[in-house]
């Protein structure tokens, strides 16, 4: 347990740096018969990007006193989670897996028209005991990207057992390093965080992770060359919006989920003005 508290230690002070989490809202989507395109040469977006947004949980719990101003932001209180997957199955949107986002940016496959992709970070337990039953009831899948260290150690994330559940009822479990550091402040360690986390899900669960998630989105040039070289087709960032090209494998832009369901709304629909949803300074608390 030790080791955890460790581990969770080096994890706060940098959440605190996150400041506000932003809530990005997207271009207006059309409704052809594949994922949208940029077609405008003067875009900032490359013009064979496609507009999936890649929405990013944390915690999925009921919302309980004592929560830190970081958990009331970072946890997705069940019911808010269950309305956001109704809006998604009653407005016709198409729950893809990484792995499809994946093929259809390197030319391999397309996507139906709405297609948005879910994913959870670090592993938490709650993601299993809350989550998972939503998603099952809803006949969705998501990946989920953990950090190797501490599992089976500390009892707030998932153990092996419900990762390999996960992972036999169709979810993608993905690198999210062994003790989630800011990998550009670790280049030493890159081989170790990096490579070694995928080696660890490969001895417990059977199957090398195709995808990692850099630890509160921060990568640059010597990760993402890790990321390539330790064998992952993709790596996922933490913000950035809806759209990415081929040429974002490496540092795919995503987009952070709250309670916020006007944000929501926005994020998935890139309907009404472009708004930024911001929360106040997260604190340096102790996660739950």
């Amino acid at each position: 347990m030790r080791l955890a508290v460790h581990l969770m230690t080096r994890m706060l002070p940098v959440r605190a740096l996150l400041g506000a989490v932003a809530v990005l809202t997207l271009g207006a989507g059309a409704k052809p018969r594949r994922a949208s395109r940029a077609t405008n040469a003067t875009s900032a977006r490359a013009a064979d990007s496609l507009r999936v947004p890649i929405l990013v949980y944390h915690s999925v719990m009921p919302h309980h006193p004592g929560q830190t101003a970081e958990q009331r932001v970072l946890d997705v209180d069940d019911s808010v989670f269950v309305a956001q997957l109704r809006y998604l199955a009653d407005g016709g949107y198409h729950v893809v897996s990484f792995a499809a986002l994946v093929d259809a940016l390197e030319g391999r496959d397309t996507l139906p028209t709405r297609a948005v992709v879910l994913t959870f970070d670090d592993g938490w337990a709650n993601q299993y005991t809350h989550a998972f039953p939503i998603l099952r009831r809803f006949g969705v899948t998501a990946t989920f990207f953990v950090f190797t260290t501490p599992i089976g150690v500390d009892k707030k994330l998932m153990t092996w057992a419900q990762l390999r559940e996960l992972q036999d009822a169709g979810m993608t479990i993905g690198s999210h390093t062994r003790t989630h550091p800011v990998l550009p402040d670790y280049h030493a360690a890159l081989h170790n965080e990096v490579e070694m986390s995928r080696e660890d899900i490969k001895q417990h669960l059977g199957r090398a992770p195709d995808f990692f998630a850099y630890p509160f989105g921060a990568w640059d040039s010597a990760s993402a060359a890790w990321a390539r070289t330790a064998g992952y087709r993709a790596a996922r960032t933490y913000r950035g919006g809806g759209w990415n090209a081929p040429s974002d494998l490496y540092h795919l832009r995503a987009v952070p989920v709250t309670d916020n369901m006007q944000a929501f709304e926005r994020a998935v629909t890139g309907g009404g003005p472009n708004v930024v949803a911001q929360v106040g300074a997260m604190s340096r608390s102790k996660r739950h």
